[in-house]
């Protein structure tokens, strides 16, 4: 599949809706000026959750400006975090990965079967415990998504690395895939 074909997959749509109807429904939502999960230093992500962030900035002629702020960083703090940001905290929102959209509104699997909210603990502190259960199962799942960009591109999806690792490789596979389509133009 082309990298174009990958980009332009509609799994991010799809679950931007599903937050959004489910932060409505459930009335959770991140703590306002918070930003504490974009400084997450363990952080994990695959190359393919951040294609759409390496092309876009591929497209607007900033990927390089991005490899050498990874280049010169001196934490694990997300490349894109950027503390003075007047609408939230990620200077490339509509371009987040997977692993960012996800975090705060989606649920995971426990042993039991159970599903449980995967957030924060600021989140978890406003939640009415008896009010979420009734909401809990059209949380979207974690690994339903992750299953949806899996098919996407099975090899840019199996390994996962820190956040700015990903983001690196992400640029180096979209800035490769420009160069082959010149050459053979």
């Amino acid at each position: 599949m082309r990298l174009q074909n990958k980009v332009k997959q509609s799994v991010y749509q799809h679950l931007d809706n599903h937050i959004s109807r489910f932060k409505v429904k459930s009335c959770l939502d991140c703590i306002p000026n918070c930003g504490r999960c974009c400084i997450i230093s363990d952080t994990e992500a695959t190359v393919l959750e951040f294609l759409p962030a390496a092309y876009e900035l591929y497209l607007a002629g900033e990927n390089e400006i991005i490899l050498k702020n990874l280049e010169h960083q001196t934490d694990s703090i997300c490349v894109f975090y950027n503390p003075f940001g007047r609408n939230g905290f990620c200077s490339n929102f509509v371009h987040r990965g997977l692993v960012c959209r996800l975090f705060g509104f989606s649920t995971r699997t426990d042993k039991y079967g159970n599903r449980i909210l995967v957030t924060c603990n600021e989140i978890k502190r406003t939640i009415q415990s008896d009010s979420l259960g009734q909401y809990i199962n059209r949380a979207p799942e974690m690994s339903s998504y992750y299953l949806r960009l899996y098919s996407t591109d099975p090899i840019l999806s199996i390994q996962y690395f820190p956040v700015n690792e990903s983001i690196r490789k992400a640029l180096n596979n979209t800035m490769l895939d420009f160069q082959y389509r010149i050459i053979r133009a």
